[in-house]
């Protein structure tokens, strides 16, 4: 893997990348306990997802786990992702790139080298159903790091609910249009702090993922309260794949060229 060097774009302090948010409301966030439900979820999608950084993950499903960066930021209100696999070997030339589109599926492209030879190296633009049907997206189920733009969902309040003794406000959330895979999530803050410690994605009235975080899992990294563990279960299986949140780091802008097709086959990814 090639390492590049991006002046300025790794070494910044805390509190220039805090200087630099844009994407959030600038205000206070609400009290929890009384906020509207649209507040409420804004307000933590704002704090938790809505910022340029990078973040390296490690997931573990069984005996099976995979390491990866994604480069992440935001432009006009969309994100645009670089996930860059670095374990294990076998998919290390691997890299995909998201793009967040408003009133439609997101464009996604991946460099999948399967046999190391150049006969098989490409990029290729894929429908998300086409990651979902190899195996190794098993373990890594882009969906599960994919942040909400601001405005995309519709809120609505649902009775409240208590999660491991822990008080919670539900919010259910839908889209304008059905291109997301679901028909409505569900989403759990607790009532003390809004931290969002269940998601639950429902198509056809039955619950098809489960995203699951308890209040000890959330660190705070420059004044963002970020969810370092996440517990993934899928309907058609009984096991669970741990997701763990390794480094981050906060910094404005990253460069267009990190997120370019031509990036995913020249692979310039930076090291930190």
């Amino acid at each position: 893997m090639t390492a590049v060097r991006l002046i300025g774009c790794v070494l910044v302090s805390c509190a220039l990348a805090r200087s630099a948010r844009s994407e959030g409301t600038g205000n206070a966030a609400p009290d929890p306990a009384v906020a509207d439900a649209s507040a409420l979820a804004e307000a933590y999608f704002d704090e938790a997802e809505r910022f340029d950084g990078f973040l390296t993950y490690e997931v573990r499903r069984g005996p099976a786990s995979a390491t990866f960066t994604v480069a992440r930021r935001w432009r006009d209100g969309l994100a645009e992702l670089v996930f860059d696999i670095r374990e294990p070997e076998a998919f290390s030339k691997w890299a995909l790139l998201l793009r967040e589109n408003r009133g439609g599926s997101d464009d996604l492209f991946a460099y999948i080298d399967k046999t190391g030879t150049v006969f098989d190296r490409g990029v290729r633009r894929l429908a998300a159903s086409q990651l979902e049907r190899h195996a190794f997206f098993d373990l890594l189920a882009i969906g599960d790091y994919r942040p909400t733009p601001r405005g995309e969902l519709v809120y609505q309040a649902a009775p409240d609910e208590r999660l491991d003794g822990v008080p919670c406000r539900v919010v259910t959330a839908t889209a304008p249009k059905s291109y997301f895979g679901f028909d409505r999530i569900e989403l759990a803050f607790a009532a003390d702090t809004g931290l969002l410690l269940e998601t639950r994605l429902i198509q056809g009235g039955r619950e098809v993922r489960r995203l699951t975080s308890a209040p000890g899992d959330f660190k705070d990294v420059g004044g963002r309260r970020l969810p370092f563990r996440r517990v993934a279960h899928g309907w058609a299986d009984d096991g669970e794949t741990e997701i763990v949140l390794l480094r981050v780091v906060e910094t404005p802008d990253l460069p267009d060229g990190l997120f370019s097709e031509l990036n995913l086959r020249v692979q310039h990814f930076p090291e930190f």
